[in-house]
């Protein structure tokens, strides 16, 4: 059976099993500095029922959801050390996880092998649906299990691509390869268009994953060397990690938490925020980030503020 049908397959058995939870969501747009900014607005995620009635024993025992992951929410290996898995908590039909099927920490950077199965699983999991791949690096990276993994969801819409590839698409010229700031973001980032041309061509899975590898570790020097120029980091660097058939970004983190205006609420931000995708639980969350008046001031918060002040360069060759 192909992924994506197995996918749908495992889903439907597993959403009539409730064994996955799916939770209706009111999505809100906002635009801001050219980004259509995505708020999805889950209410009952806030009252998110446990799993099972081992509350207690949990809460003295941290559990590994993904050693081994449940019977009903596995799809099936990919290579030699990953596992495709459903996200027991949906807000997007289908999401699904990859897993290292042995215990690896979600602090490590991405190795080959991970960026191989991710792009396979982005490139095959949803048909001919673009998805996106995203990577919480770190503690204050809003990453949910310490256990490695990746996050896969298809993207929806009537033009499925994340809100910012419409930066993106703003950069003239652009080399496959090459590094680049985007003049719209007010946090330390990074960004480097893939070479679709070589990956296609391809039929060596080695030499695609030393590729993406390259593409990656690249992005996480540029990051440093973005952080040494605008930032002076006080704790441990986690970051945000985000991956379409089109691009790789990295996002360098402060913290996990934004404050919203004055009204002291906090709202968790993962690497989906910087693609544009927000996700609120409560009513005074949607309410203060419908009218706050700068959203990229909220990723800013999380992130590292771009020092203005600082020897700017609007590329960085590799």
């Amino acid at each position: 059976m192909s992924l994506p049908n197995l996918i749908q397959e495992k889903y439907d058995a597993a959403l009539n099993s409730k064994d996955l939870l799916f939770f209706e969501t009111t999505k809100i747009n906002k635009n801001v500095d050219g980004v259509e900014f995505e708020i999805t607005y889950a209410p009952s995620l806030a009252k998110k029922p446990e799993s099972d009635p081992t509350v207690e024993e949990k809460k003295k025992i941290k559990v590994n959801p993904f050693l081994p992951p449940h019977p009903t929410l596995y799809v099936q290996d990919i290579g030699e050390e990953h596992s495709v898995v459903l996200n027991k908590f949906c807000v997007v039909p289908r999401h699904i996880i990859l897993v290292t099927k042995e215990f690896k920490s979600q602090s490590q950077p991405l190795f080959p092998g991970d960026l191989l199965a991710a792009w396979q699983c982005m490139m095959t999991a949803f048909g001919t649906t673009p998805a996106l791949v995203f990577y919480n690096c770190g503690p204050f990276s809003g990453a949910s299990q310490p256990h490695k993994h990746l996050q896969i969801v298809p993207l929806q819409g009537q033009n499925p691509q994340p809100p910012i590839k419409a930066l993106f698409n703003q950069i003239r010229d652009r080399k496959a390869g090459q590094i680049y700031v985007l003049e719209n973001l007010p946090f330390v980032h990074v960004i480097t268009p893939l070479d679709r041309s070589f990956i296609d061509s391809s039929t060596d899975n080695e030499e695609i994953a030393d590729y993406l590898a390259q593409m990656f570790f690249g992005l996480l020097d540029a990051m440093f060397q973005q952080l040494r120029k605008h930032a002076t980091p006080d704790r441990e660097i986690s970051y945000n990690f985000i991956m379409t058939d089109q691009f790789m970004m990295i996002i360098p983190r402060s913290r996990e938490l934004a404050t919203l205006s004055q009204e002291n609420l906090q709202v968790s931000i993962n690497s989906l925020g910087f693609a544009g995708m927000l996700l609120v639980k409560t009513p005074e969350e949607l309410a203060s980030l419908e009218k706050h008046s700068d959203l990229m001031q909220v990723l800013k918060n999380v992130g590292y503020a771009w020092n203005p002040d600082a020897d700017m360069e609007d590329s960085i060759e590799q």
